[in-house]
């Protein structure tokens, strides 16, 4: 009766619970630890990547701004500066000018995504500019000579003869004389990285300073392409490893399926199941090993099953001879048996005493 009742306990407790295959749980660890692992992977790769990118282009921007400032005829952007007018358009008719931006855009033509320019920097009572001074004091102040952006993008371009309040990095470049990166920012034209680097004349004195600037778009759009190729490279990874371990699953869960069936039709009592191709491959693994073990146990129990019912079999006949030496007895100590003996002895008495 106790046997019955845990079947019945165990045939509701398999009831209420989920069946999830072997198969599916290692396609969803594997989706969850290599997920967290590519992400990991991606995010550290593509950080890698992009600030390799950028000291690339700043590598190049500083390149082109020293190659760039290195043939500029400072003694004529000097005499531009003293002499030069300024057109209505902001920037200037002058054939120094037009010289002096020819050039700039000869280098941007070498380095299409670098826009150059020049300026100098000096005391706002010594500058010579169009408009109000950009500082006060002994606070130095740049004036815009020649920029390279009225060829490309005037709208952005700095006018002739502007002053402005110089950044550190400018300021640096001029001061120590030496090639200043800026990272990216953003200002009223734009977002841009820069290099400064100093404009010498014959005797390597420091008379102004040449800009160049990358705009921040180019940027961006190096780290989109950055992003998509990294992402498909990592997409096309993760979908074979991820084919690779759903063919693999399937390998490793189909010879525990066929020892579950067989389980199944020897709990029915179909005891003939043939594990043999299971437990003798050529490569011995824990499943072999199992089949193997299964196999066995199949076979003691059939024995044993074989074994008990010849035991029942012969029990049965013992109980019933019993049962009938029971019912013999019963019936021989009977009244009504006893009264037929007594009668049957009188009969047989009965000729004798005649």
């Amino acid at each position: 009766m106790s046997q019955i009742t845990s079947s019945a306990s165990a045939a509701k407790l398999a009831e209420r619970q989920r069946f999830w295959s072997l198969r599916w749980k290692l396609l969803t660890g594997f989706t969850l630890v290599f997920s967290t692992v590519f992400a990991v992977v991606y995010w550290w790769f593509y950080n890698f990547s992009t600030e390799k990118a950028i000291a690339r282009l700043k590598q190049d921007l500083e390149s082109t701004a020293i190659g760039t400032a290195h043939d500029i005829d400072a003694e004529e952007l000097l005499a531009l500066y003293k002499t030069g007018e300024r057109n209505a358009e902001g920037f200037s008719d002058d054939p120094r000018y037009l010289h002096q931006l020819e050039w700039f855009e000869t280098a941007h033509r070498i380095s299409p995504n670098v826009y150059a320019y020049s300026f100098i920097l000096g005391k706002p009572s010594e500058n010579r500019r169009i408009g109000k001074p950009a500082t006060t004091g002994d606070e130095l102040e740049a004036i815009y000579l020649v920029d390279s952006l009225w060829r490309f993008l005037p709208e952005r371009a700095l006018p002739f003869l502007e002053p402005d309040k110089p950044s550190p990095y400018s300021l640096r470049a001029f001061q120590e004389g030496e090639t200043v990166n800026r990272d990216l920012y953003t200002d009223q034209w734009g977002s841009w990285i820069s290099a400064y680097t100093p404009i010498r004349d014959k005797n390597g004195k420091i008379v102004a300073v040449l800009g160049a600037d990358i705009e921040a778009d180019h940027v961006f759009e190096v780290q989109q392409q950055l992003r998509d190729r990294l992402l498909l490279s990592f997409l096309a990874t993760y979908g074979t490893l991820f084919s690779l371990v759903y063919l693999l699953s399937g390998i490793l869960s189909r010879p525990l399926k066929e020892l579950s069936a067989a389980a199944e039709r020897i709990g029915e009592g179909d005891y003939s199941q043939d594990l043999t191709a299971l437990s003798k491959s050529e490569v011995q693994d824990e499943i072999s090993t199992l089949a193997r073990v299964f196999q066995l146990m199949v076979h003691k129990v059939r024995q044993r099953e074989e074994s008990l019912k010849q035991q029942v079999a012969s029990l049965k006949i013992e109980i019933d001879q019993v049962k009938r030496q029971k019912q013999v007895q019963e019936i021989v100590e009977t009244d009504f048996f006893q009264d037929l003996v007594v009668k049957a002895r009188k009969l047989r008495n009965r000729p004798m005493e005649e």
